[in-house]
């Protein structure tokens, strides 16, 4: 059993180690397009290293200079040479640092924002059905701190471990040329930090996905409770929220200190391990020195050499830390931009022009995910033009309907047809350009009511935009606000009311010009002087379209050409108003019960 968990234990690690590979040379993908900025700054990284390897041998050949001089009776005409060069030394480092900061700067900011456009790019393309299961909070977290940990690699951690790691060979190979001996004594503490580093490494990208994870859930918590403030506040559940939201925190608090605590482990050890080093080469190098097998300028180079080779090897230490915070931060965006929509274009999806309406499902039947049946083989055929009003308990499978049509999701069997169409045979783009959906709480974005009614088509006129309004009723009180079309809306709409709101979402639709127009219970939401202003629009909107309309108020489907009743995912009644209500089927009794009070 012992060894079973053990082989499970190193298949994980092996895996671990696959996925980092794979998340560290695709993050490099990014820069490829911009390989000429890459190599000229490496260019200017390799100038950079060779001038760290040559200034320790610069002091120490000072050092040299000046003992000799004093041997000489103090002559110093000798030092200015090794002098000016220690100080083109110096300029040349800072050159070549500011050359490769500002190139690498540029080429990550570059792929950066090559990386953020595909992941917005891939949430807009992404099905319904990925929405309703994934925490907003979560993919909000990946969208911004886990591009941001990524940022940091782009824009900096790459620069500067390719920078640490042409740092440590220069000096490594400066060492072996000034003096091998003293090299292979430094290089005697290389295997303990090999060692540490892969401790240090197995262990850190752990923690700082763990770290990210619990950033995600502390971000959904927020979200949603933000979300949800007036509902906490009704119910007066603010005080278990917090206590809720305090979990989450405490769980995000501790993995924080774990990224911090294994951190702040890895350095101390590497000060210890350079400590020895140094103690190693003071002791052999004044041995040799004491010999007169090396000058003293060797030995004061070989200080220098010491310090550089550490600084190099703790700077990889610490953007260790950094690039498996990245790596982390890396595949969780990967995780999202690889997570494939379950409604696509078909290869060989016909890019249709305008529809007539017609609307058909033919033995459909649907679940989502691995959930029970909702929709139960369900046969409909909508003639192009009419209005056709679905009706039926909560639950009963009526939205599921229209999220086929709108092809929100796929039927698991049968089909849903559109003028004869395959919805699976036309491109989504052309196919949604037909429909115009408006729902029960309508969505507005920031901006101002003119561009929320323009989203519907935006190359739309100021004229249009009127036109769409008034054929909407909009304008009833538009025109009594001082800035009229350009009063902003607030977010999500919020300085409008809710009926307000609802005939701006139908002159959007109008202003879209659809084929096929989906009302799901645009009304149910709104007073009564909006629900006749509503009614009264309809009559001139509907006109000439094929209309599937949903509704709870049965009232409001009076004059709809057909309607049916929709029960446990099944067609039960179909038929007009006053035929479904002679019936005395489910029709009767939900009209009943609805109008029991009246």
């Amino acid at each position: 059993m012992a060894r079973g968990t053990g082989s499970l234990t190193s298949l994980a690690k092996r895996d671990r180690a696959r996925n980092a590979r794979a998340s560290a040379l695709r993050l490099l993908g990014y820069l490829k397009p911009h390989r000429h900025g890459v190599t000229v700054a490496t260019m200017w990284l390799a100038l950079s290293s060779l001038n760290t390897a040559a200034s320790p041998a610069i002091t120490g050949w000072i050092v040299d200079t000046a003992l000799a001089g004093a041997k000489a009776g103090g002559q110093t005409a000798g030092l200015a040479v090794p002098i000016v060069a220690l100080f083109a030394s110096t300029f040349v480092g800072w050159y070549s640092q500011r050359m490769q900061i500002l190139l690498l700067g540029t080429v990550g900011q570059k792929a950066l924002f090559t990386l953020r456009e595909q992941v917005f790019g891939k949430v807009q393309d992404l099905s319904v059905a990925f929405f309703e299961t994934a925490e907003s909070g979560d993919i909000m977290s990946r969208l911004i701190n886990d591009i941001e940990q990524v940022n940091s690699f782009l824009t900096q951690g790459f620069r500067r471990v390719l920078g640490a790691l042409l740092g440590f060979v220069a000096t490594l190979v400066g060492m072996l040329l000034v003096n091998w001996r003293l090299a292979l004594v430094t290089l005697l503490v290389v295997p303990f930090m090999y060692v540490a580093s892969a401790l240090f490494g197995s262990l850190a990208r752990r923690v700082f996905k763990r770290r990210q994870e619990t950033i995600g859930d502390v971000s959904a918590s927020l979200a949603e409770d933000l979300a949800g403030i007036r509902v906490a506040q009704a119910f007066v559940r603010t005080g278990r929220n917090r206590d809720e939201f305090a979990e989450r925190n405490a769980t995000n608090r501790d993995a924080n200190v774990a990224a911090s605590a294994v951190s702040a482990a890895f350095p101390p050890v590497l000060a210890v391990i350079s400590a020895a080093s140094t103690a190693l080469v003071a002791g052999y190098g004044g041995y040799l020195a004491a010999g007169g097998v090396v000058t003293v300028g060797v030995v004061v180079a070989f200080f220098g050499y010491s310090r550089s080779f550490f600084n190099a090897v703790s700077q990889l230490s610490s953007l260790w830390a950094e690039t498996q915070s990245a790596l982390a931060g890396g595949e969780r965006v990967f995780d999202l931009l690889d997570t494939p929509p379950e409604v696509t274009d078909a290869p060989d999806a016909t890019d249709v022009g305008r529809l007539r309406g017609e609307v058909a499902f033919e033995n459909v039947r649907f679940s989502y995910s691995t959930g029970p049946v909702v929709i139960d083989g369900i046969d409909l055929h909508v003639e192009a033009g009419t209005t056709l009003a679905i009706v039926g308990p909560t639950g009963a499978g009526k939205s599921t309907l229209i999220n086929l049509l709108a092809r929100f999701y796929d039927p698991t069997e049968g089909r849903v047809l559109v003028d004869g169409h395959d919805l699976r045979t036309l491109t989504l783009a052309s196919f949604r350009r037909n429909l115009g959906v408006v729902l029960q709480d309508p969505f507005l974005f920031s901006g101002t009511i003119a561009e929320n009614i323009r989203y519907g088509r935006l190359e739309a006129t100021d004229a249009d935009v009127r036109a769409a309004a008034e054929a909407s009723r909009a304008t009833t009180f538009i025109d009594r606000l001082a800035d009229g079309f350009d009063t902003p809306v607030g977010e999500r709409g919020v300085l409008l009311s809710t009926g307000q709101r609802q005939l701006i979402a139908f002159a959007r639709a109008v202003l879209a010009d659809p084929a096929i127009l989906v009302l799901d219970e645009a009304t149910s939401s709104v007073d009564t002087r909006t629900e006749l202003l509503i009614q009264e629009a309809l009559e001139t909107i509907l006109r000439g379209r094929t209309a599937l309309v949903i509704a709870h108020r049965l009232s409001t489907v009076r004059d709809a050409d057909r309607i049916v009743v929709v029960d446990d995912g099944r067609i039960v009644e179909d038929g007009a108003y006053e035929a479904l209500l002679a019936q005395g089927g489910l029709f009767a009794r939900l009209h009943a019960a609805q109008f029991a009070g009246a």
